[in-house]
Formats: structure tokens, C-alpha cells, sequence
């Protein structure tokens, strides 16, 4: 029995083990958890009725690290309208970014658009959630160009928007 204990142990404790390389946010006094990957570096955090905390990616080349980024952004709502409001705001605000083009989202929780910052052509995707009475949005921004380095990018990105609660 002991043996079949000591066989059984190191398949247990990989098991329990977390995903390599993430790690782990909290926003919202804890309520609300993450994970972002391990080189992922916070470059900005907000806090209030609105807070907010901002993470850039590192790149295949020095625009791709310096533009390319992940925000996530929550607020506390009393219901699932004013989640739709917040979503509404957010969705809104895309729109006044310069040469703002949409693109076609998958769901209705996600906005895909591009649009310029400077004279950088950037992708935009955002994806919309409501839980635990917040509404969260993930935001993600990258330059065109680099198909290994988005492919990887969109990944993490996704990562993130899956590892929160819904």
C-alpha cells in the first residue's frame, strides 16, 4: 500500500503544481484573480472607482515590446446593465482612436478593431466580461507585422481573458 502511496505521489504533485511560468494578479482587493505570463512586466496600475493594470509584452523587436501591451480594466456594477453600459463606454471610446477601423469579432463580448497610435498601425482585442458584480474588460495591443510574434501575443492574450472568472 505504502509503495502504490510513494508510486502515486510525484504524478499528484505535478497535478497540483501551477502552469509554469504565470503569474498570478489579484485587482479588486482579491476578488478578482489572473494569470499573466511570467515576462510579462506591469508598467502601470490605477486603483479607484475604476482601476486598472497595464502590462507590456515583450517583443521580437524594440517597437513590438514598446507598443505592444495588455490592459485589464475593472469596475464594480451593481447589474448586468451597467455592465452593458461600461462595455458600451469602453466600445465607444475605440472609436474616436486615430484611422479606427473595426474589424469582425467572434462573440458578442469581443471588439476587434485596429487603429494608429502615432504613425504605428496597432490590432486591437478586447473582450467584455461580468463577474462577481464587475464588469471587466481585457484589452490587447500589438503592431501588425511580425506573424510569429502575434501569434504568440493573441495567445497570451487569451490566456489571460480565459483565466478569469465568468
Amino acid at each position: 500500500m505504502l509503495r502504490k502511496l510513494l508510486r502515486a505521489l510525484p504524478f499528484a504533485l505535478v497535478l497540483a503544481a501551477p502552469a509554469a511560468g504565470a503569474t498570478d494578479v489579484a485587482m479588486a482587493d482579491g476578488v478578482i484573480h489572473f494569470s499573466v505570463p511570467e515576462s510579462w512586466t506591469m508598467i502601470m496600475q490605477s486603483s479607484g472607482e475604476t482601476e486598472s493594470q497595464v502590462f507590456q509584452v515583450p517583443g521580437s523587436s524594440h517597437a513590438d515590446a514598446t507598443l505592444s501591451r495588455v490592459t485589464v480594466t475593472l469596475k464594480k456594477v451593481p447589474d448586468l446593465r451597467a455592465f452593458q453600459q461600461f462595455s458600451g463606454d469602453m466600445r465607444s471610446r475605440a472609436t474616436s482612436l486615430k484611422d479606427y477601423a473595426p474589424g469582425t469579432p467572434k462573440s458578442p463580448t469581443e471588439n476587434i478593431y485596429s487603429a494608429k497610435e502615432g504613425t504605428t498601425k496597432l490590432a486591437y482585442y478586447e473582450r467584455y466580461l461580468f463577474t462577481n458584480g464587475y464588469a471587466i474588460q481585457v484589452r490587447c495591443i500589438r503592431p501588425d507585422g511580425d506573424a510569429k510574434f502575434s501569434a504568440t501575443f493573441d495567445k497570451g492574450c487569451a490566456d489571460v481573458a480565459s483565466s478569469l472568472p465568468n
